[in-house]
């Protein structure tokens, strides 16, 4: 192994520059030091990649929570809706109707039905009757 010893002294900028361009120590330097600002824009790139992967999670993570919120109340509001469809058929039914309407109400069915003939305008055999007098004029009945 070799080595140079110079003496200390005031040394040129200039002459040293081209000292290293001749010896190509400038080009070595420039190449080591691209492959390290490479090295580091990588390992930057790798852990920004992580953290825009990790935010992303986060997010997906928040929709499918509020997802699963959101089917909950959907199938409780389903449940409600068919107890009170229940609720709704029991009330209609006409066994409780006439209970209520005989028991707690007091009312009693009629003892015989009247039924109306029906009316059909323009019917040959059984024309409708005229008024005896006119339904639209201003007298006070």
């Amino acid at each position: 192994m070799t080595a140079v010893v110079r003496p200390p002294g005031p040394v040129e900028v200039h002459s040293r520059q081209k000292g290293l361009e001749s010896t190509g120590l400038k080009s070595k330097f420039r190449d080591r030091s691209a492959v390290g600002t490479m090295g580091i824009l990588c390992i930057f790139g790798f852990f920004a990649t992580l953290l825009a992967m990790a935010s992303l999670h986060s997010v997906l993570v928040n929709g499918q929570f509020e997802f699963d919120r959101l089917q909950d109340r959907l199938e409780l509001g389903q449940e409600r809706s068919q107890v009170l469809r229940e609720e709704v058929a029991r009330l209609e039914s006409p066994s409780r109707i006439l209970n209520a309407a005989t028991g707690r109400l007091g009312m009693t069915p009629p003892p015989n039905r009247l039924y109306l003939p029906s009316v059909v305008p323009g019917d040959p055999l059984r024309p409708l009757p005229f008024p005896p007098e006119n339904p639209f004029s201003l007298q006070v009945r």
